[in-house]
């Protein structure tokens, strides 16, 4: 078991220093100090230990004043490699830079090392010319910063509804799930192809599914809010047809074009508890489709409300249950 943490005592950071040395400048024939510059002390600094607390790999995250952040210094012990450890360095340092409001993501990525970024979803944009620190050839790597400020319609809800997930449903953050888009007719959610891939190389079904289901669920969790309803949302049934395997990172698309149920019943509602069964079609590109079926329940103390003097849009809005 690895354990990803932020070293912070003075025997922590020596010893990041030390394997960020051997690691990267060592083998180059470099001294002591070249695994260092200036912005470290302003930078956002991760590493991961095993069980017996030995360092295996390392990474750093500056961001300077437009607003960019650099990954710099990313290096993962050769006994440990291929297991996926500098992905989540990676992942680790861009939810760092998303954090920080960034608009992208840069890195200078040595020649072997451009495939990696690539499979990230980094844009290689050519060889850097200028003089770096090691006589290997570096190349300036790109990743776009997806913010909820890009979202058409309601994205204060949308970061709502994503903060809900990651904190109800932890599994869905580790995912990397995360909203792309909602117009007020669509919503379209994404995660990335790195951590949820198959033996195969293809997009894990199970990670397929729960997209799907966030999906649909989400849909209608936004729909309830347009309409000032309140009420509970439940999963009463839900499945998927994989008609064939997925590379590639995924989309999930529901349209509320897809509903069908009675809903209308919600807003009519005289007694104190009424229920309604929705129908959501969610596609998931290319020729994938989940059907996912959600019962919707509404829990209404008009009258109970209307003595204290509240107000529908009062109301709790929907929780997941």
């Amino acid at each position: 078991m690895y354990h990803l943490r932020v070293p912070q005592t003075e025997e922590e950071l020596e010893r990041y220093y030390q394997f960020r040395w051997e690691m990267l400048r060592k083998p180059l024939h470099q001294p002591k100090g070249s695994e260092r510059d200036g912005w470290d002390a302003l930078a956002h600094h991760q590493m991961v230990v095993d069980e017996e607390g030995n360092l295996v790999a390392v990474g750093r995250l500056y961001i300077n004043a437009d607003n960019e952040a650099s990954i710099r210094f990313m290096a993962v012990h050769p006994s440990v490699q291929d297991k996926g450890l500098g992905t989540l360095m990676a992942m680790t340092l861009e939810s760092v830079a998303r954090q920080e409001g960034v608009k992208r993501v840069t890195c200078s990525a040595r020649e072997d090392a451009v495939e990696f970024f690539a499979k990230l979803g980094f844009v290689n944009q050519g060889e850097i010319t200028t003089p770096t620190t090691t006589p290997i050839r570096h190349f300036l790597m790109i990743k776009p910063v997806a913010s909820l400020d890009d979202i058409l319609h309601r994205g204060d809800w949308c970061g709502q509804l994503q903060q809900a997930w990651y904190e109800h449903i932890p599994l869905s953050e580790k995912m990397g799930v995360r909203i792309q888009q909602y117009t007020g007719q669509k919503f379209i959610t994404t995660m990335p192809e790195t951590g949820n891939q198959n033996p195969h190389h293809t997009v894990f079904a199970g990670s397929l599914f729960s997209l799907a289901t966030l999906t649909g669920w989400g849909l209608i969790w936004l729909m309830l809010r347009e309409r000032h309803l309140g009420g509970t949302i439940i999963l009463a049934d839900a499945h998927i047809r994989y008609s064939k395997p997925i590379s590639g990172k995924p989309n999930a698309v529901a349209d509320l074009g897809s509903l069908s149920g009675d809903l209308d019943r919600l807003a009519r509602v005289k007694k104190r508890v009424s229920s309604c069964r929705l129908n959501s079609w969610v596609a998931i590109p290319p020729g994938q489709f989940s059907k996912v079926f959600i019962s919707c329940y509404l829990r209404n103390h008009s009258a109970r409300m209307k003595r204290a003097g509240m107000r529908k849009s009062s109301w709790t809005y929907p929780t997941t249950r």
